[in-house]
C-alpha cells in the first residue's frame, strides 16, 4: 500500500481565486500521485465566494484526477477529526502557518485525539516580511502564543526557495520550534503542461512610446497593485494596463480605483476579472510586460507562467527569481526605490520592436533552463521521504464515505 498523505488546504481545485497554494498542491500530486496516495481535505466553494462549486458533492470523498479530495461545508474539528480517522494518513501535509484548517489540526494532535502521523507544514510565504507586515499584530500575538504552547513542535517545515528557508529558521529560532534540520528546501512543483507553452507565441508588435502592462494576479495589498497605478501616474506615452485577478480585498481595490481615476488620459486601465487556469498562457500572450510589484512571493507560479509565454517580467527583488536583467528576461527592483521603477517603466514604453524581441526570447529561455535544471522533484521527494522516517508505524487501510450527505 502507498504511503497516504493528507494535505489540508483552504481552497483547492477547481478554485481559481487561492492562489498560488492551489497550483503547488494540484501539481505536487500530479507529479508524485504514483507514488503516494493523496487527499485533501478542503472547503466547498473558492476564496470569496459564498456559493458552493459547482458540479461536486460536498461532504463525501471524491475523485479529482490523482487524489480524492473532501469538499467541507463547514471545516469544523469534528470534521477534521473524522476525516483523520477515517484515511489514518502517514502524513499530514498543511498549507498555511495561519490557517484556521493548519490551528485546528494542530490542536487536535496537541490534545491527543489524532492517530499517529508526521506533519510537514508548507507556510506559503507568509513569513516574508511583506506578508508579516499585514495585521501585524494579530499575527505577532499569535505566533507567541502558538509557539509557547508548543503547537508547532515536532514537524517538518517546507521552504520552497532559500529565502523562505532564511525566513522559517528565524521564525522557528525566535518561537524554540524546532531546529534547522527540521527545514527542508523543496522548491513548489512547475505544471508540467507549461513546457507544452509556445514561447514563440504572436505577441502585440512593440513600438517606440506606446506599451501593454498586465497584472495578473489576486487583489490584495500582498500583491501591491496600488504602488503600480502609483508608479504609471508619472510615466510618458501610450500606457494600457490590464488588471487581471479576484479581488481579494474590497476597500483595497476602493483605494486602488480612486488612484485610476487621477490617472491622465493617455494611461488606459481596465479590471478583465478573474481568468481560468487553462487560459493563462494565452492572455499573457497579448501583453509586453508582466507588471508585479509584489510584497512577496515564496514561489511566484504567475510570474514562471509569464516567462514560459515569453513575456518579460518587471518584479519586486521580494521572490525567489533572481537575475532577471542579467539573462534578459526582464527586472527585479527593490520596493524602496520608485526611481529605480519610474526608469523602467520609462524604458518599456520608449523599447522598439528590435530590442524587445530580445527580451520576449530571453524570458522563454530563462523559463526553460530553470526547468531543465530545477531539483523540485527530487525534493518533494525527500521531503515526504523524511517525514516517513519520522512515522514507522503500520497503518490499517482507509475507510472513507463515499455517498452524498455522509455528514460528520
Amino acid at each position: 500500500m502507498k504511503p497516504r498523505i493528507l494535505a489540508f488546504a483552504d481552497w483547492y481545485l477547481p478554485g481559481q481565486n487561492g492562489g498560488g497554494a492551489v497550483t503547488a498542491i494540484a501539481n505536487l500530486i500530479e507529479l508524485l500521485g504514483d507514488e503516494y496516495g493523496f487527499y485533501v481535505y478542503t472547503r466547498d466553494r473558492d476564496n470569496g465566494e459564498k456559493r458552493r462549486y459547482a458540479g461536486i458533492r460536498a461532504d463525501c470523498w471524491e475523485g479529482v484526477g490523482k487524489t480524492e479530495v473532501f469538499y467541507a461545508p463547514e471545516p469544523s474539528l469534528r470534521s477534521i477529526r473524522r476525516r483523520i480517522w477515517e484515511i489514518a494518513p502517514d502524513i499530514f501535509y498543511l498549507n498555511s502557518f495561519f490557517s484556521r484548517l493548519t490551528v485546528k489540526t494542530l490542536l487536535l494532535r496537541k490534545l491527543g485525539l489524532l492517530p499517529p502521523a508526521a506533519v510537514v507544514l508548507a507556510p506559503r510565504g507568509e513569513f516574508s516580511p511583506g506578508a508579516l507586515g499585514l495585521k501585524g499584530f494579530r499575527k505577532w500575538l499569535y505566533r507567541k502564543v502558538a509557539f509557547a504552547t508548543g503547537l508547532y513542535r515536532d514537524l517538518l517545515w517546507q521552504a520552497s526557495s532559500m529565502r523562505e528557508e532564511e525566513q522559517i529558521r528565524a521564525m522557528t529560532r525566535r518561537g524554540n520550534a524546532g531546529s534547522s534540520d527540521d527545514i527542508l528546501l523543496a522548491p513548489d512543483v512547475p505544471n508540467p503542461g507549461l513546457l507544452a507553452v509556445p514561447g514563440s507565441a504572436v505577441r502585440p508588435r512593440k513600438l517606440s512610446g506606446a506599451v501593454r502592462f498586465i497584472f495578473l494576479s489576486r487583489i490584495s495589498k500582498m500583491k501591491n497593485l496600488h504602488f503600480a497605478l502609483e508608479l504609471l501616474a508619472s510615466a510618458y506615452g501610450e500606457i494600457q494596463f490590464d488588471i487581471w485577478g479576484p479581488i481579494d480585498d474590497g476597500a483595497y481595490w476602493e483605494a486602488c480605483q480612486e488612484q485610476i481615476r487621477r490617472l491622465p488620459n493617455s494611461i488606459r486601465v481596465s479590471y478583465k476579472g478573474s481568468v481560468p487556469q487553462e487560459q493563462v498562457p494565452r492572455v499573457f500572450a497579448e501583453y509586453h510586460f508582466h507588471l508585479l510589484p509584489t510584497q512577496g512571493e515564496n514561489f511566484g507560479y504567475v510570474i514562471l507562467e509569464a516567462l514560459a509565454a515569453g513575456c518579460p517580467v518587471l518584479i519586486s527583488d521580494q521572490t525567489p527569481w533572481r537575475d532577471l536583467r542579467e539573462k534578459t528576461a526582464g527586472r527585479e527592483l527593490p520596493l524602496g526605490d520608485r526611481e529605480q521603477w519610474r526608469q523602467a517603466i520609462q524604458r518599456c514604453v520608449e523599447m522598439n520592436q528590435e530590442t524587445y524581441q530580445l527580451l520576449s526570447q530571453g524570458a522563454r529561455r530563462y523559463f526553460e533552463e530553470w526547468m531543465s535544471s530545477s531539483p523540485y522533484r527530487r525534493g518533494s521527494m525527500e521531503l515526504f521521504q523524511q517525514a516517513l522516517e519520522r512515522n514507522r508505524k503500520p497503518k490499517a487501510p482507509p475507510v472513507m464515505q463515499r455517498s452524498a450527505g455522509a455528514g460528520d
